[in-house]
């Protein structure tokens, strides 16, 4: 018996894949999930409903924590999965003190088993004789546009909280670098910064982001040259609190919108700006790196 697979439906199924106490089967007459027993399940009244096993919610952690490396809580959560006991509820419970974070693990969950339910829905279709449904599954989301704010650059308004960023980005790279070798890399990227009063002085644009209750949650600032066929990023900062939430990717799409609009030829990015979680992003958006930067072109 044919159903339609409604949102309501679908998050209905979502909550019923999730308990590993009881079974549940689908109703297709009225289009409701149903508590059953296994030998209820006909294939044509009742559905069975799409396999989500303990082993499957173990590999959705995995798979979190290795798209999500930037985020702030990932080093408590990575440990959670080395020491194997009590997994499930100790990564809740972790990922309840990153608020931030315990929300992008809930969107990825719900579109990684969305995936799941809609690829049971085509292989029934398939079974009916009726086409397939397409489904759109981006690696990047919404939900960075619910949660933020973004704007253009004001040198009035946001250098001080650029300056904030930038001098919290330079004392991680201490911690992340002990010793001599933090030190010099701090000082190094210091002083091509040369001074955050410069850097927001002489770019040429730029946005900002900001959470619905008003905090600096990032920044992205560019330059171009005389020729005004090229631009340059002068500076790329995003709260460590924020990472790993597509922040960096939304404000350099709209940087390249914004660039392209104004018929920049090539945006260039120093190698030195480029930390190894973002080289996908930047080639994912369109830049090819070169020994240098990465470059892309854009008209």
């Amino acid at each position: 018996m044919f159903f339609e697979l409604t949102d309501s439906l679908c998050a209905d199924i979502l909550f019923a894949m999730e308990n590993q106490q009881q079974n549940f089967g689908l109703d297709a007459k009225n289009s409701r999930i149903v508590q059953c027993e296994p030998e209820s399940v006909d294939e044509e009244n009742i559905y069975s409903l799409p396999l989500w096993t303990s082993a499957d919610g173990y590999s959705l952690l995995k798979d979190f924590i290795a798209k999500y490396k930037g985020i702030k809580a990932c080093g408590e959560l990575k440990q959670i999965l080395l020491e194997g006991r009590g997994v499930f509820r100790n990564f809740k419970n972790t990922l309840k003190k990153y608020p931030e974070a315990d929300k992008r693990f809930h969107f990825f969950k719900n579109k990684v088993m969305k995936k799941t339910v809609c690829e049971w829905y085509n292989a029934l279709r398939e079974s009916w004789g009726l086409e397939t449904l397409d489904q759109d599954f981006y690696e990047y989301d919404d939900l960075v546009l619910e949660d933020f704010a973004f704007r253009t650059f004001s040198a009035d308004m946001d250098s001080g909280n650029v300056a904030f960023l930038a001098g919290a980005f330079f004392e991680e790279l201490k911690i992340q670098f002990s010793g001599e070798l933090g030190s010099a890399i701090s000082l190094q990227l210091k002083d091509q910064f040369d001074s955050i009063n410069a850097l927001t002085k002489n770019c040429t644009g730029g946005f900002v982001c900001r959470t619905l209750s008003d905090e600096f949650a990032g920044c992205i600032l560019y330059s171009g040259l005389s020729s005004k066929k090229v631009a340059f990023l002068n500076a790329l900062f995003v709260n460590q609190n924020y990472r790993g939430l597509g922040i960096a990717r939304e404000l350099l799409s709209r940087s390249i919108s914004t660039l392209t609009e104004d018929g920049i030829q090539f945006f260039i990015i120093n190698n030195s700006f480029v930390p190894k979680m973002l080289k996908s992003t930047l080639t994912d958006l369109g830049f090819e790196e070169k020994d240098f930067a990465f470059v892309a072109e854009l008209n």
